[in-house]
């Protein structure tokens, strides 16, 4: 089934592709049909064209049918470096794409896979001719503008990517080893999309160029277009800027080819990694193939969800797994069907790897379930769904248009290949676990790397387009209503698509965790969905994985929330089942004890994840590691392991059961049945609750939660009152042997979000580090080619907020990237204000990408915590616009001044000491030496 795969081709790509068939409505089938029209151009561009009104955006998604499968065995990596490329500009536009489209508030991205390279921009409305122009132009002129110095900072970006997302990634070159064992070296699936380091350094600019003008031309590509268009209107830009770019000669493809494993293949790699990981995995059938639906369908019974048999196995009952999944990937010539168990401290992999193949075994021996059967396609259905409510984006409508015009030659298909899932029967599942999972297969055992010491036209193509007429927009206000013993209810009714997302959210989270018990909070709600008085760890995971829905309970750093998101049909057994787990968990003592023992082993692993690691040591550094701002939210190894059950109890009573909660809810419902609802599965809550009588004394208004960190009020603060909450910069090192990059956090105490200043320093950020035009992006990544990604933001909080700003950086280059980040802190912070300019474009890009921010039901979830956690008005977001339009560069110039202090940084580092300190002592700055905890070491 074409979905978003982690695996596959991940990180470089996301087709994020899902199948579109049937969903239901108050228990009757309903017909999704996603209407569209297609056409030809004469030079071989395929159109399609989708309209729908709901919010004043245009989704423009752009495909050409080329992928690593299209390169040399010893020329790999250059479908991915074109996709960065594609952004650097073009004859006519000679300048960095990302920036016109984002000072209109658009949100841009590339992907590339083993198949396809897809480019898309959602932008507002009046905006869609901006994006045809740009789009045609790199499409047709776009080596006018390459040179060799654009040439070689793009390749040193994607090296830099390949350190991050592969090579300094907790096992991300299995993907990789997988690749060479289970394809030939002639095999297009031999080597990865990321491609090859040395390939990539031999390739000649020629050589890059030859392999676009074969590959990115008109005929080979598809163009979809969808969201707030005219018809008409839009056919005539697309003449207009595509008709006359050239095509290119047709390019030779292969069907299909699947190689034979004569048995298995057995492949080690040792890894900077906590614990060890087994992966088998075996060819399987391409794209479309009849088989394709079973196999995901039993990917899906073996590894997907709680109720999941390898869960079961694995992780649930032997205890031999920490995690244990089963994916399939289909793509163009072939697929892999694989299946990995990430062991436990202690545990014989032998046994493990038994278990795996134990469930194979039973497949193929007795086909599963009815039930499996109907929870495996319940998810699916369920997924594509959620996609279908963006228009644009990884996964849209456009992409999954140009998704089936591409592999299948219709984009028609979209409405109906769903059919060929819900026709899988148990008795094909058994015989594709026959027919494909058998002995050829490939076995790779990842272990920890041992400790070591060191048509004619005649329009102007250089002329920017202007915009066409802004739309209209209104946010949704949700309607506010009571129910009993004073606990609120926010709707938002959005009846476009059969789903329904809720919330139910609890003040006060890792805040009220006990000085010496840091992860209380979030070890009591994870433990929440592990048993209630009426059901079991697995009879909850079985009946939520049954209706496909997504139950998370979850623990931030000041409140506390349980989430699900449901098709609408299934909503009362969602509703019912988030009341059992919230109001009746009875924390059985050995799912504790299993809980806490998969809890710890995630604890150690986080000394794998460089930027798990700066993250944590960032804020314990910055708010004091022992304190309820500074403490990890999840805990650590010494205070998990000294949970008492009693502790989990009492404070599930204390915050949950007498907390205030607030319920929200948005989808395909209407509001006066869902608080009728809500009161008949919640009843007895609201005479549970007892008001709190301690005042914060932060000053948040909220009761009963201490929020220590508030920051001083306006009328208090001078211009160095945010300063005066740092120490001098200085920086903190964690050693992370061997690593190949290092991760760089510099961070500031900074303001709340219900300060006056939010908004100034929102637009600051933008300009500062929040997009990738911003200035330390274009700095370290676009001008010096140190790093894949250097960005800044916020976390905010109700009481003080943590600002920080980095990204991971060639190891060789530490002491050079730390320089330039901190010239840029000087720069925005005095030397070099924001510019007029700068500004205006920060501002609009804000405004212009706010419809866009209220699209799906989980958006306007997200939307609608932020009101209830921050204590905002119900219509607040209608605001929104004219606040922004409100504010001036003099207020953006007098934040960053105020709290963007270069003398105030804390500076966390990640990286291999042995081979980066002696330059970062030449920066004579204090340094600090933690280990992964933030604990000081010699």
């Amino acid at each position: 089934m074409p979905r978003a795969s982690a695996w596959n081709n991940a990180p470089v790509c996301s087709d994020g592709s899902l199948i579109v068939g049937l969903s239901f409505r108050n228990g009757v089938r309903m017909s999704i049909n996603i209407a569209f029209e297609r056409y030809r151009l004469s030079n071989g561009l395929e159109v399609i064209l989708h309209e729908d009104h709901a919010i004043p955006m245009a989704a423009v998604n752009v495909w050409y049918h080329v992928g690593s499968q299209n390169e040399e065995p010893d020329r790999t990596g250059f479908a991915h470096l074109f996709e960065h490329i594609m952004f650097k500009g073009s004859k006519h536009h000679a300048r960095e794409y990302f920036m016109p489209l984002q000072e209109v508030g658009a949100n841009v991205n590339g992907s590339t896979s083993t198949d396809r390279t897809n480019y898309y921009e959602n932008v507002p409305a009046e905006y869609l001719e901006l994006a045809l122009w740009l789009e045609s132009d790199r499409m047709g002129y776009l080596l006018d503008a390459l040179d060799q110095a654009s040439f070689d900072v793009e390749r040193e970006v994607v090296k830099n990517e390949r350190r991050q997302s592969y090579e300094n990634r907790p096992y991300g070159l299995a993907g990789q080893e997988i690749r060479r064992a289970l394809f030939p070296p002639n095999h297009p699936y031999h080597w990865q999309t990321i491609g090859s380091q040395e390939h990539l350094d031999a390739a000649s600019l020629e050589d890059v160029k030859a392999f676009f003008r074969r590959y990115y031309a008109p005929n080979n590509a598809s163009l979809a277009i969808a969201g707030d268009i005219d018809v008409e209107d839009t056919k005539q830009l697309v003449e207009k800027y595509f008709a006359d770019l050239p095509p290119a000669p047709s390019a030779p493809r292969i069907e299909r080819w699947m190689p034979a494993l004569g048995g298995e293949v057995r492949i080690g790699l040792e890894d900077q990694v906590q614990l060890n990981r087994l992966y088998l995995a075996w060819v399987g059938p391409q794209r479309f193939d009849p088989d394709e639906a079973p196999l995901e369908v039993l990917a899906s019974i073996l590894g997907e969800g709680r109720s999941s048999r390898l869960y079961r196995s694995l992780v649930y009952e032997k205890r031999v797994a920490r995690e244990a999944n089963a994916r399939f990937g289909s793509m163009e010539v072939a697929g892999e069907f694989r299946l990995d168990a990430t062991i436990v401290p202690g545990a014989d992999v032998a046994e493990a790897e038994g278990a795996l193949l134990a469930e194979i075994e039973r497949l193929r021996i007795e086909p599963p379930t009815d039930e499996e059967i109907g929870r495996a396609v319940n998810r699916l259905e369920a997924r594509h769904v959620r996609q279908l409510e963006s228009i644009g984006g990884f996964g849209g409508r456009a992409n999954l248009l140009n998704y089936f015009n591409v592999f299948a030659g219709d984009p028609g298909r979209l409405n109906s290949d769903f059919d060929r899932y819900l026709a899988v029967t148990p008795g094909d599942v058994q015989r594709v676990a026959r027919t494909y999972l058998g002995p050829g297969r490939v076995r790779l055992l990842v272990v920890p790397k041992p400790a070591v010491s060191p048509s004619p036209t005649s329009i102007d193509r250089t002329q920017q387009p202007s915009p066409g007429r802004p739309r209209a927009f209104r946010p949704p206000v949700p309607q506010r209503l009571h129910l009993g013993g004073g606990l609120d209810l926010l709707v938002v009714e959005k009846r476009e698509l059969p789903t329904v997302a809720a919330a139910v959210y609890f003040p006060g989270g890792a805040l009220r965790d006990a000085t010496d018990a840091p992860g209380l909070s979030a070890f009591t709600v994870r433990l929440l969905t592990e048993g209630t008085r009426s059901r079991s760890s697995r009879q909850i995971a079985e009946e939520n994985d049954s209706i496909a829905a997504r139950l998370n309970v979850h623990a931030h750093r000041e409140y506390d929330a349980a989430t699900t998101e449901v098709l609408t049909r299934h909503w009362p057994r969602a509703r019912d089942l988030l009341a059992d787990v919230l109001t009746n968990a009875n924390f059985p003592a050995h799912e504790v004890e299993r809980v806490r023992k998969e809890w710890m082993t995630d604890l150690r692993r986080l000394r794998d994840d460089a930027n798990a690691i700066a993250d944590r040591v960032s804020t314990g550094v910055l708010f004091g590691r022992d304190t309820p701002q500074g403490h990890p939210t999840n805990g650590r190894e010494d205070a998990i392991a000294a949970l008492a059950r009693a502790a989990l109890v009492d404070h599930h009573e204390q915050s949950i059961l007498r907390g205030r909660p607030t319920f929200v809810l948005v989808g395909d419902i209407d509001a006066q049945n869902a608080a009728r609802e809500l009161e008949d599965a919640f009843g007895s809550w609201g005479r549970r609750v007892e008001r709190p009588s301690v005042q914060d004394p932060g000053g948040s208004g909220r009761e009963g939660v201490s929020v220590t960190g508030a920051v001083p009020s306006n009328s208090d603060r001078s211009s160095t009152g945010a300063r005066e909450l740092g120490r001098p910069t200085t920086i903190y090192l964690v050693d992370k042997p061997g690593a190949a990059q290092s991760v760089i956090l510099a961070n500031q105490v900074s303001a709340s979000r219900v300060d006056p200043d939010y908004l100034p320093l929102v637009i600051m950020n933008m300009t500062f580090g929040g997009q990738f035009t911003a200035r330390l992006n274009m700095n370290l990544r676009q001008d010096k080619g140190y790093t894949y990604g250097y960005r800044s933001g916020f976390d905010w909080r109700l009481g003080r907020s943590r600002f920080s700003a980095g990204g991971a950086v060639h190891t060789a280059v530490t002491r050079e990237a730390l320089i330039e980040t901190l010239k840029e802190f000087r720069d925005v912070h005095a030397e070099r204000p924001i510019s007029e300019d700068e500004f205006t474009k920060a501002r609009l890009g804000l405004i212009r990408g706010y419809p866009p921010t209220f699209e799906t039901t989980g958006q306007i979830l997200g939307r609608l915590m932020d009101l209830v956690h921050f204590e905002l008005a119900d219509d607040y977001y209608r605001g929104q616009i004219e606040r922004l339009q409100s504010v001036t560069l003099a207020e953006v110039q007098r934040v960053a001044a105020e709290y963007v202090d270069p003398d105030r940084l804390s500076i966390v580092v990640v990286g291999d000491r042995a081979v980066i300190e002696r330059g970062l002592e030449a920066l004579e700055l204090p340094i600090i030496h933690l280990n992964h905890e933030g604990e000081a070491v010699s």
